[in-house]
């Protein structure tokens, strides 16, 4: 491997960290190809995000009940140091963004649910804080720390698509968070 390839590997490592440390705490990182002779450069920009904002307008597009439970979830991934495009993700990917869930069960996660069996909360708001928390205890504290790794145990039968699928839906909330 020449320095050129070792270096832009090293660059897109880094682009990659700061992408999920941004992501955390509101800021989003863009990079962008820019066109030189003989080499390639990358301007790298940051977005301060207003992250309750950018979920209400991401739940507003999928038409989702949820809309009015961004700012629980910016607070919950705050609290538990988690990426705050995760839950609400992993919402859409379980009950197309709380619309198809069981009813009254106030559980767009799918937490708990094997079978004729489920878990139910009071509020969605409820669901959110106890979803975050045995993420965080049951997976991040672990080291299952991101999608793929949380994929196979969070839905071993499907875990390639749900991987797929939060993954679709965290860029979109990205996109909505950069056209902001």
């Amino acid at each position: 491997m020449n320095k050129t390839t070792k270096y832009l590997n090293l660059i897109f490592s880094l682009l990659m960290l700061i992408t999920l440390a941004g992501n955390m705490f509101g800021v989003t990182v863009s990079a962008q190809e820019v066109d030189t002779i003989g080499n390639m450069e990358y301007e790298i920009g940051y977005v301060r995000v207003d992250r309750v904002e950018t979920l209400e307008s991401f739940f507003d597009k999928y038409n989702s009940p949820l809309k009015g439970t961004a700012p629980k979830f910016v607070e919950i991934a705050d609290k538990y140091n988690l990426d705050y495009t995760l839950l609400p993700s992993i919402s859409c990917m379980e009950s197309t963004c709380g619309k198809h869930l069981i009813e009254g069960s106030n559980n767009p996660f799918g937490w708990g649910v094997y079978g004729d069996q489920y878990i139910a909360f009071e509020s969605y708001e409820e669901a959110i804080e106890v979803v975050g928390e045995g993420l965080y205890e049951g997976y991040f504290s672990k080291g299952f720390d991101t999608p793929a790794k949380i994929a196979p145990i969070y839905t071993p039968p499907n875990s390639q698509n749900w991987y797929r699928g939060v993954n679709f839906f965290s860029n979109q909330i990205n996109e909505i968070a950069l056209d902001s």
